[in-house]
């Protein structure tokens, strides 16, 4: 499987997992800040992206194939590398903070605490969102493409219109169906309005080619990516004070093309990566991203606890933490359960 990852997009992963513990840290200890607030925000962004490109293949190929068979094997992979570590994560932070008396819990636990709105009395693993997204889209994405293309067809052309016409349907929800004077509780962090943010990623993976790994165009695309980085931080800030209802009807698309561009970014820099050593440590950091993801909090939370503690020791004490508890759990916990998920059920290369 190593040899088909792309090392950069790991490195990107972890790059992200890490900018939202280190905010979440930073607003833990100074109590608020929009400006880490929105930086977090963003960076959960780019999971999404990150999501729909690296699964376009298994997702392209079950859909080709057009068994039930394979789309259930793809949905137990799913459920076996996300769930088990996820469950794990929820049980320890619901335990630190003695919520289990709660119906909260439960909701949690079967990621339908926020799929059309936040259903929620209490929102103490807030982190879960993302994941819920996820979870939904591993299990609605696939089956409407399966459907669909038993209609229009099954070559990549008619896979891409699909996937444009769900995308179409998602906006059309979120049109009619959204309230925008909440736009970050209302329809940001609701499952039913953000399954598209990772099928824009799926289209993304299905454009790669028409763009060349050239030093020009990384130049290109990175000037892309720094314009849009501005706009995007100026988009959240803009849709967290104000009620332009345009710009948030527009905002998830800016978003994801801030994504895009970075995922494209570090897709093309792969070509001129040659040291293996660095590319191993990206497989590392990838490997240990989802885990940094989903403890953060607990050791923000543990570590937090400590009386009259510095930003700076805080953050050295955290670190060191979470790397190490993630590499831990990810050659203890998680690759024992991934050496045993199924495999796909293809008779031939489609």
């Amino acid at each position: 499987m190593i040899k088909d990852r792309n090392s950069s997009i790991d490195f990107l992963r972890f790059v992200a997992a890490y900018t939202v513990a280190t905010t979440h840290l930073i607003i833990n200890y100074y109590k608020t800040s929009i400006e880490f607030e929105i930086i977090s925000s963003m960076a959960v962004e780019v999971f999404f992206i990150i999501s729909g490109f690296v699964l376009a293949p298994q997702i392209i190929k079950l859909v080709k194939d057009n068994k039930f068979v394979n789309y259930k094997i793809f949905l137990v992979r799913r459920w076996y590398r996300t769930i088990p570590l996820y469950v794990l994560s929820l049980v320890m932070t619901t335990i630190i903070l003695s919520k289990f008396s709660t119906f909260d819990f439960l909701k949690y636990l079967l990621f339908v605490q926020n799929f059309f709105y936040i259903w929620l009395n209490e929102d103490y693993f807030s982190i879960s969102w993302s994941l819920s997204v996820e979870e939904w889209f591993y299990i609605i994405f696939p089956i409407f493409l399966i459907f669909l293309n038993k209609i229009l067809g099954n070559n990549n052309h008619r896979i891409l219109i699909s996937a444009i016409i769900f995308i179409i349907v998602i906006f059309l929800l979120r049109l009619y169906f959204s309230n925008l004077d909440d736009w970050g509780s209302s329809v940001r962090r609701v499952v039913i309005f953000r399954l598209d943010s990772i099928a824009l990623g799926f289209i993304l993976y299905l454009f790669r080619d028409q763009f060349l790994s050239s030093l020009k165009n990384l130049i290109i695309i990175f000037i892309i990516f720094t314009a849009l980085s501005i706009l995007t931080f100026n988009i959240f800030k803009l849709n967290i004070s104000e009620n332009y209802y345009l710009v948030k009807h527009l905002s998830h698309y800016a978003i994801a093309a801030w994504g895009a561009s970075l995922v494209m970014f570090l897709f093309l820099i792969e070509k001129f990566i040659k040291i293996s050593s660095i590319k191993n440590l990206n497989f590392f950091l990838g490997k240990i991203s989802y885990s940094t993801y989903l403890f953060h909090l607990i050791l923000i939370y543990i570590i937090g606890s400590i009386e009259n503690i510095n930003l700076v020791t805080f953050f050295i004490i955290f670190t060191i933490s979470q790397f190490s508890l993630s590499a831990l759990l990810y050659y203890f916990f998680e690759s024992p359960i991934l050496n045993v998920r199924p495999m796909y059920k293809y008779k031939q290369e489609l």
